[in-house]
């Protein structure tokens, strides 16, 4: 009954509500990019990601869809980069950049192809359960499964293998925005302090040095974060932060916890339109990060931050700390 309904609750999304969607895609054909696009455009305004401070404070007729893709896989710049650029739609891609760098598969691509070749997968490999390991400990077990079965990814494949940094850069040329997004694909909630602020530094400064101009947004490995991971990565240039919190945007979100809905290529038409009127209604959906928690509460807007020398109008985040009411300040030398 509600996927009937669904185009109805769309078409009022549209009319009343503010704000609008960021959308957080992987990997899409060259067709599957046509479907997506042809769907979202249906109810939304394709925005680039500099337009997104201003379309959070002054909303435009229609909801905004501002389109993302993780990891820097090929299949990003060889199917769904011309595409786009043929269709006229801006998007930021976020590459793991020890993966662009030396090409090796990305963690979860290798327990992909464990269990595709074992066709069952034991409960130590289990998606849910190795996303609970820090990544040494990750890697070792995988290491360790894959050796004793021979198995390893199909890296001739542009859905695994990455872009090179020319790739990158290409992209970049073309008028796509290029973020970070770790160096090794690590969930940074899993690893130490230290560790987690290195792989944010770390990406934000290659991905910075590769296209000779500063980088300024980074998208959570998983979406997995926190408050102060996301105050790193603002220290270290991003004005923009990117969780997978399967939420609306609008005035009320924040720029350093960006929520974002994730598709995927196999998504139809009525699936796409289903997940975005849910969204749109306010349900809260299933988040990646495998915390289970739910993102009922929503984050003070920009203006309201205690200390904070910027707001929307500008897009620009200084370093914060948290305050008992839940609001990020500076100190008086500018120190978390």
């Amino acid at each position: 009954m509600f996927h009937i309904a669904t185009p109805f609750w769309l078409a009022l999304a549209r009319q009343v509500k503010r704000g609008g969607v960021i959308i957080n895609e992987h990997t899409l054909t060259a067709e599957e990019t046509r479907r997506h696009v042809e769907v979202l455009g249906r109810w939304f305004d394709f925005i680039h990601l500099d337009g997104l401070p201003r379309r959070l404070a002054q909303p435009g007729r229609r909801p905004f869809c501002l389109l993302t893709f993780d990891d820097g896989k090929r299949s990003n710049a060889t199917e769904t980069a011309p595409e786009l650029e043929r269709l006229g739609v801006p998007a930021v891609f976020y590459v793991t950049t020890s993966f662009v760098t030396n090409g090796t598969p990305l963690w979860f691509d290798r327990q992909k192809a464990f269990v595709r070749a074992l066709g069952s997968c034991p409960a130590v490999l289990d998606l849910d359960t190795v996303k609970q390991l820090p990544f040494a400990a990750l890697n070792e077990r995988l290491d360790r499964a894959c050796a004793q079965f021979g198995v390893g990814p199909e890296m001739d494949s542009d859905d695994v293998r990455p872009m090179s940094w020319e790739d990158v850069r290409s992209l970049s040329r073309r008028g796509f925005r290029i973020g970070a997004h770790g160096v090794t694909h690590a969930i940074l909630t899993r690893e130490t302090w230290d560790d987690a602020r290195a792989e944010i530094e770390l990406s934000l400064a290659k991905v910075s040095a590769e296209l000779r101009a500063p980088c300024a947004t980074f998208a959570f490995p998983n979406g997995n974060y926190t408050p102060e991971l996301a105050q790193h990565a603002v220290h270290c240039g991003a004005s923009t932060v990117m969780t997978t919190e399967p939420t609306w945007t609008d005035d009320q979100s924040a720029l350093w916890r960006l929520p974002r809905i994730q598709l995927f290529g196999e998504s139809t038409r009525a699936r796409i339109e289903l997940k975005i009127a849910v969204v749109a209604l306010g349900a809260v959906l299933t988040n990646p990060d495998g915390t289970g928690r739910a993102y009922r509460s929503r984050p003070a807007p920009l203006g309201t931050f205690r200390g904070a020398a910027t707001t929307f109008q500008n897009g620009r985040l200084t370093p914060f700390r948290m305050e008992e009411n839940g609001c990020p300040r500076r100190d008086s030398a500018g120190r978390a």
